[in-house]
């Protein structure tokens, strides 16, 4: 079989200078998406390693620019403890969050140096009868000292992931700069094929398959964009504005927190029905898009009689229904030479979104799902422009096969471990949404909808998380968390 490109959720076809009529410019780009298989998108998974004094521990998360902290999951604390390597703790349940359907408790850690980098980092072999293993290279990534993280408790917060939130950009690379986060959609080659080799169940089913997934590096601030000749458009650039607070310097007894891009003239239309400058927050912990019920009444939609529904599921673990909707287009303003001046708009159409009442402030997220036909992004705080977004996207994208899609099925239905994994699987959404108490000014909220298909690392094996969250705070508010 033909390797190919196999990924969850492909774009349709990607037009460039078609916005609606009347409206278009020569700076316009247009990506059209498919409701159905645009509903989701990836999220970046990465390695994460924490330090205070001794070895790494290292352990699976995921980059989050919706999360103003770093977090290490109870799982993970209790395997370090397991392990001989206690974290610890400066501020035992420091960190207060409250759920739609609960409360969390977690604890601010001591300051520690954090690490991570991405999937590029890890090696991934398997054994048909010990299953999973891995060899990790640390030499790359960002490395961020003085950190204070948020620890889950398996008694306060038994559900908070691994993520490493925008602290990370505080961190150093080898040039010694600030970093950004470059992001190649398909920068992680999984050959299917190889992995499974030597298993006879497995090795005739994938032989051929290469599976690609977003893949992380940290490169130097002002770094640009350069598109690939004949498979991708130029880049553009989405010029972004922080939002939140940052206590890196100082963080007293609080967990170390920095700001979150949001993008502050957000349009969106739906048959005759326009609304502008809305601000939205560019979350890559995020698999799907969401606005505010304001939003959606505004855009005319009946929050009665959605198109589609999705379960969230909070703290506390009980599922409420969220409405979901096709909005005609949500645009965004772009600058495609480079120069600092708006001279167009990233024009997405039939952009799949979910219901959600967020932070006073904040009128949507940006998820995942809209950059599927992306082929690379780069966020960068300390662009010399002003913060921004650049993207370059595929003009040609790859479907599974009826084959390809049965043979990943299977997998999934006989290892829901590999389901998870590839993101194949179904069921509810996590979609905890935290209010964070305590912090510098002592009014601190996060709402989180996001973080993806989880992976943490437990005694020798695998372990995933099924779950999706995101993050948002108000303006001027010190603490966004999980």
């Amino acid at each position: 079989m033909v390797a190919r490109v196999l990924r969850r959720f492909l774009g349709a076809v990607l037009l460039l200078g078609l916005a609606m009529p009347g409206i278009a410019t020569a700076g316009d780009v247009q990506i059209d998406l498919d409701p159905a298989l645009d509903l989701f998108g990836d999220q970046i998974e990465v390695i994460q390693g924490y330090n205070w004094g001794g070895d790494w521990a290292l352990a699976f998360g995921i980059y989050d620019t919706g999360a103003s902290v770093v977090t290490l999951s109870a799982t993970d604390r209790a395997f370090f403890d397991l392990m001989g390597a206690p974290v610890p703790i400066k501020v035992p349940d420091g960190a207060v969050a409250d759920a739609i359907d609960g409360v969390i408790v977690g604890d601010v850690s001591m300051p520690m140096t954090f690490w991570t980098d991405g999937l590029h980092a890890v090696s991934f072999s398997w054994d048909a009868f010990l299953g999973f293993d891995f060899s990790y290279d640390l030499i790359g990534g960002v490395t961020v000292p003085g950190v204070q993280v948020f620890v889950g408790t398996e008694t306060g917060s038994a559900q908070l992931p691994n993520i490493a939130g925008t602290p990370v950009h505080f961190g150093t690379i080898p040039t010694g700069s600030l970093p950004a986060a470059k992001v190649d959609m398909l920068g992680y080659e999984f050959d299917l094929g190889a992995f499974f080799a030597d298993d006879p169940t497995w090795a005739p089913l994938f032989a051929g398959i290469v599976l690609y997934m977003p893949d992380l590096s940290f490169v130097a601030a002002g770094t640009r964009l350069a598109g690939i000749p004949g498979t991708t458009t130029d880049p553009v650039r989405i010029p972004l504005t922080p939002f939140g607070p940052e206590n890196y310097s100082n963080p007293g007894d609080e967990v170390t927190v920095a700001p979150n891009p949001v993008q502050e003239q957000v349009s969106l239309g739906e048959a005759l029905a326009t609304v502008t400058n809305a601000v939205f927050l560019f979350d890559t912990g995020a698999a799907i898009s969401v606005i505010s019920t304001a939003i959606a009444q505004a855009l005319g939609f009946d929050l009665n009689s959605p198109e589609t529904t999705i379960d969230i599921v909070g703290a506390a673990g009980s599922p409420i229904t969220v409405p979901g909707f096709t909005v005609d287009w949500l645009a965004l303003p772009i600058d495609t030479d480079f120069d600092g001046v708006v001279d167009g708009q990233l024009r997405f159409t039939n952009a799949p979104v979910f219901v959600a009442d967020l932070v006073e402030g904040l009128d949507g997220i940006l998820g995942m799902n809209l950059w599927n036909s992306a082929r690379e992004l780069l966020y960068d705080p300390y662009d010399p422009l002003g913060p921004s977004l650049q993207a370059t996207f595929l003009l040609q994208r790859e479907t599974l096969s009826p084959e390809e899609q049965e043979a990943l099925g299977s997998l999934a239905e006989a290892n829901p471990l590999f389901g998870q994994l590839f993101g194949i699987s179904s069921g509810p959404l996590s979609f905890p949404r935290f209010e964070i108490r305590g912090g510098p000014t002592g009014a601190e909220v996060i709402p989180e909808p996001s973080t993806a298909c989880l992976l943490a690392l437990a005694a020798g094996a695998l372990g995933l998380c099924y779950g999706r969250r995101r993050k948002t705070s108000p303006r001027g508010t010190p603490i966004i968390a999980v």
